[in-house]
């Protein structure tokens, strides 16, 4: 069974990594740009105070000073209960899947998202300008610790309210105006590639 678990940790790993190098290179040629560009479009079409407002506090869930300390606080949880290899791997998972972000948001040419197109101040303060806006850190950083927190408690319904948070923290960054739907796409696949190198290797070693 663990061997079982094993080999679907590591094709998933592989699958959503592939994926995610596929995309990037789509994204970096800008053969993403005309659709995103209708879909962003779209999301602009109208405006709502109350939807501003929800946008704004889902993309907290993605920033930096939360995922920061959230991050620190499930691992010393899981240090703590013995799952210190765990701990250290999501750790790191994050670390290297930020580094892989600021690089590419330094050197993949990616349209930038007009100026004047964002509906509110983003509330990171620790904010990195950057030259180009893929992928989204913020919807990385939700998918590998809400992804962590779906995998680590196998509640029903958990899970569905973890989904419907992600959902929502991906939408609100387009929705505000600060990502296009392929920057959003690759944070998610670089997000479920971190996960899946975490649990897939947790399942031997935690």
């Amino acid at each position: 069974m663990l061997i079982s678990r094993s080999v679907k940790g590591n094709l998933l790993l592989l699958l959503s990594a592939a994926a995610f190098v596929l995309f990037s290179a789509a994204a970096g040629a800008r053969l993403l740009h005309p659709v995103d560009t209708r879909i962003l479009r779209a999301s602009q079409s109208r405006t709502s105070g109350l939807l501003d407002a929800a946008g704004t506090v889902f993309s907290v869930v993605g920033g930096v000073e939360f995922v920061g300390l959230a991050a620190a606080a499930l691992a010393g949880w899981l240090a703590l209960s013995g799952r210190g290899p765990l701990a250290g791997r999501l750790l790191v998972a994050f670390v290297v899947t930020g580094f892989i972000e600021l690089v590419l948001k330094t050197v993949l040419p990616q349209v930038p998202v007009p100026q004047g197109v964002g509906r509110t101040p983003d509330p990171s303060v620790f904010d990195v300008e950057t030259p180009y806006p893929y992928p989204s850190g913020h919807v990385l950083r939700s998918v590998l610790l809400l992804g962590a927190l779906y995998v680590l408690w196998p509640n029903a319904s958990f899970r569905v309210v973890i989904l419907v948070l992600l959902v929502c923290a991906a939408a609100s960054r387009v929705y505000l105006g600060t990502h296009w739907p392929s920057d959003v796409i690759g944070g998610v696949l670089l997000g479920v590639a971190g996960l899946a190198w975490v649990f897939g290797e947790g399942k031997r070693g935690a």
